[in-house]
């Protein structure tokens, strides 16, 4: 199955790239590629999206991951991704960093 995944803000800056294609087992999940990705791009990109590095690894609160437009969450994580309405088994993953905001 193909997967585009589009890093943004200092993921990107963290991956050295703005997207790539990975090949992924049908049936594969979120959580498979990302930490296929922490493998491929070191422990910074695993800081920067999970907020453990012990499991159950839930995802950074300033963190969001969109997989064909959807939302995904810690609950999300390890559901199979879709394959894709165009019947040949792809799927997009959308990982962008949302800064946090404070006030005073």
């Amino acid at each position: 199955m193909s997967t585009r995944v589009v890093f943004m803000g200092v993921i990107a800056t963290v991956t050295g790239r703005k997207e790539m294609a990975l090949e992924t087992r049908p049936g594969a999940t979120l959580r498979q590629v990302l930490d296929d990705l922490e493998s491929r791009f070191g422990p910074d990109f695993g800081r920067r999206v999970f907020r453990s590095q012990t499991p159950p690894r839930p995802l950074q609160m300033h963190t969001r991951i969109f997989v064909d437009s959807a939302l995904q969450t810690d609950e999300t994580l390890d559901r199979p991704l879709p394959t894709g309405g165009d019947g040949q088994g792809s799927a997009e993953v959308l990982i962008y960093l949302m800064p946090a905001a404070s006030g005073g």
